[in-house]
């Protein structure tokens, strides 16, 4: 009974701070795009929107090899993913400036999904898998031209922090190949402990953010080397879990 108490106030904790933040940010993005500062202000709108939601909520973030980003190099980030702590720990990372592939629900969010919308973030239809090719292609090659990386979790969604590290999707593997973008393999460790799969409530701690040297694609699809690069870029992730 006692326990339950504690987890219902540390839920109500923890929405007080995201949501708040979340619609006050999301505001001043949407606000930011009709600016000639758009890019510069949805960068500035990430990185305090996911610090305050994690450190509002005492959870700090620890960034290992950074030395392995170049400020002039687009990436495919490709992260393992355990909580939606992650989205913030990423945003929160000024060493890097990236937008999301996200799905379609989320610009059903009220404020949120609009500025999600005129970020420039590559929304996709999750039930129709050709507009989503689509649109994974199109909208990849605007951020590349504009300098801008995208990321993409390699499972596809969260895995229960039971798990190690689940299958991962070609799709990102392939668009990377398609937009000559190498693979920045990121390492997210102990978010899923912190906030697991299906919990509302964010337990205070350290999340650490591990970036491995990049991993160069093939200059045109082969199946044989996409899936090379997939294992390069597992055993990478692997090894900092």
């Amino acid at each position: 009974m006692f326990k339950t108490i504690i987890n219902f106030f540390c839920a109500l904790r923890t929405l007080l701070i995201v949501v708040p933040n979340t619609f006050l940010w999301a505001s001043i993005g949407c606000i930011s795009t009709f600016t000639p500062w758009s890019k510069a202000g949805i960068e500035f709108v990430g990185n305090w929107w996911g610090w305050i939601n994690l450190r509002w909520n005492g959870v700090k973030v620890v960034y290992q090899g950074l030395e392995n980003i170049d400020p002039q190099q687009t990436y495919m980030v490709i992260a393992n993913h355990k909580s939606f702590l992650d989205i913030y720990a990423i945003f929160s990372c000024r060493a890097l400036y990236c937008l999301f592939v996200a799905k379609r629900e989320l610009t059903k969010i009220p404020i949120f999904g609009t500025a999600l919308n005129r970020s420039g973030s590559i929304i996709i239809d999750r039930g129709n898998r050709r507009q989503a090719i689509d649109q994974l292609q199109t909208q990849g090659k605007v951020l590349q031209k504009n300098g801008i990386s995208i990321i993409l979790f390699a499972e596809g969604t969260r895995s229960p922090a039971s798990v190690r590290l689940g299958n991962f999707k070609k799709g990102g593997f392939v668009l990377a190949s398609q937009l000559g973008l190498p693979i920045l393999p990121l390492t997210i460790t102990n978010s899923g402990h912190l906030q697991p799969k299906g919990k509302i409530a964010i337990k205070p701690g350290t999340i650490t953010l591990t970036f491995s040297p990049p991993i160069a694609t093939p200059a045109s699809y082969n199946k044989a080397d996409i899936e090379k690069v997939m294992a390069e870029t597992r055993q990478a992730i692997d090894a900092h879990l």
